[in-house]
């Protein structure tokens, strides 16, 4: 136990000399790799999840759907963020008029048309007050719970849907629906409606995260058929997009460790070193460097941001995902979200030395929470 202590104080003293000497460093000394032209800001990203939309945005008339929109995008821009990665499809759903989708029922709770188009009021105001907007969306997922499982099936596209969706068991025992990777037409009506969204809407990008073969939904299937699957689609949304509008940028945000990606069926080997597939990778890492093993406490933040680094043969822009929903928790093993309020800072900063271009804060209801306020200005401040 003495042992497991001390090599803990020095991982908290690593951190706390390093935060010492970025203070007195000017910025234009960080050893920071310039990105491609596709995407050379540093991206200082939000996420606008579901869960946010449905607490804050739904069942609202255009006017305040408008002043709450304007004002949670000045509390992005409060943070110095400059970029918003926003839902608007996380369970076979939109947040817009769509051919080919209901409407979802986190914006209006009876999956009814709201009588305006949320999503184009979302980029709007977004290039008006200087944000890059990116469209997320969950490409496989109907739903995620027994709930919302019902719920998809009370629209008409249950039916339409069902000759290529998975019913399966999660592992705490709720039943969901995904649609199978592995047929075509899944293949072809996610990428309809990825040309729906950028044929009509001016977005800055097109957004995965990590939801791709989740346990239980096909889990007899092997690691490599997985990848073929997923692949077939992600090179066929890629081409998409930019047959369409060449400067909007694809990017996915897998789990964070790489053998975890891996088996959901994310080939990121072959995305960050084959052209074609992605324009960016943010990997979510939410962990600190002060992560209890049995061996003492590792800096898992910083392997696992190496371990991405090194997958990248094409130099791809990469962001680091961070879990501002975990900062001040009290946690067995990841110690030092409770024993530090600069969490987030260190990690943006680690992250740039190791050649990342920017991050995304995991969730937006967070920059409301007292609880991140202080993670939150020492992050604007580096």
């Amino acid at each position: 136990m003495k042992k497991q202590l001390q090599k803990l104080l020095t991982c908290l003293l690593s951190g706390i000399l390093l935060l010492s000497l970025l203070v007195t460093t000017p910025a234009n000394q960080l050893a920071v790799k310039a990105a491609p032209a596709v995407n050379s800001s540093d991206k200082k990203a939000c996420w606008i999840s579901f869960l946010d939309i449905e607490e804050l945005l739904q069942d609202k008339t255009e006017k305040t759907f408008r002043a709450t929109v304007s004002a949670m995008y000045d509390n992005v821009l409060h943070y110095g963020m400059n970029t918003v990665i926003v839902h608007v499809r996380a369970m076979g759903d939109a947040m817009y008029p769509s051919d080919y989708f209901p409407w979802s029922e986190y914006l209006t709770s009876d999956r009814s048309n709201p009588g305006y188009d949320p999503l184009q009021i979302m980029i709007e105001l977004a290039h008006a007050k200087n944000l890059q907007f990116e469209a997320w969306l969950n490409p496989y997922r109907l739903s995620r719970d027994n709930k919302s499982t019902v719920s998809f099936k009370t629209t008409p596209y249950y039916a339409q849907f069902l000759p290529y969706t998975i019913e399966y068991t999660a592992p705490g025992g709720q039943t969901c629906l995904a649609l199978d990777p592995a047929r075509t037409e899944t293949k072809d009506l996610i990428v309809k409606g990825i040309r729906e969204i950028v044929s009509r809407y001016d977005v800055d990008g097109i957004h995965f995260d990590d939801y791709f073969y989740v346990s239980g939904m096909a889990d007899q299937l092997d690691i490599v058929s997985r990848k073929n699957n997923v692949n077939a689609l992600v090179s066929q949304v890629y081409s998409t997009i930019k047959s369409i509008k060449p400067g909007c940028t694809f990017g996915i945000s897998p789990a964070g460790n790489p053998d975890n990606a891996r088996s959901q069926g994310a080939d990121i080997d072959t995305w960050l070193s084959t052209p074609g597939y992605i324009d960016y990778i943010m990997p979510q890492i939410y962990w600190t460097d002060v992560y209890m093993t049995a061996n003492g406490a590792v800096p898992m933040f910083s392997n696992r941001c190496s371990a991405w680094t090194a997958l990248n043969k094409q130099q791809l822009p990469m962001y680091a995902g961070l879990a501002l929903y975990r900062v001040g928790t009290s946690s067995k093993t990841d110690l030092g979200w409770a024993a530090s309020d600069t969490n987030l800072a260190y990690q943006y900063v680690t992250a740039k030395q190791l050649g990342y271009d920017g991050y995304a804060l995991f969730r937006y209801q967070w920059l409301e929470k007292e609880i991140a306020a202080a993670e939150l200005n020492h992050l604007k401040n580096y």
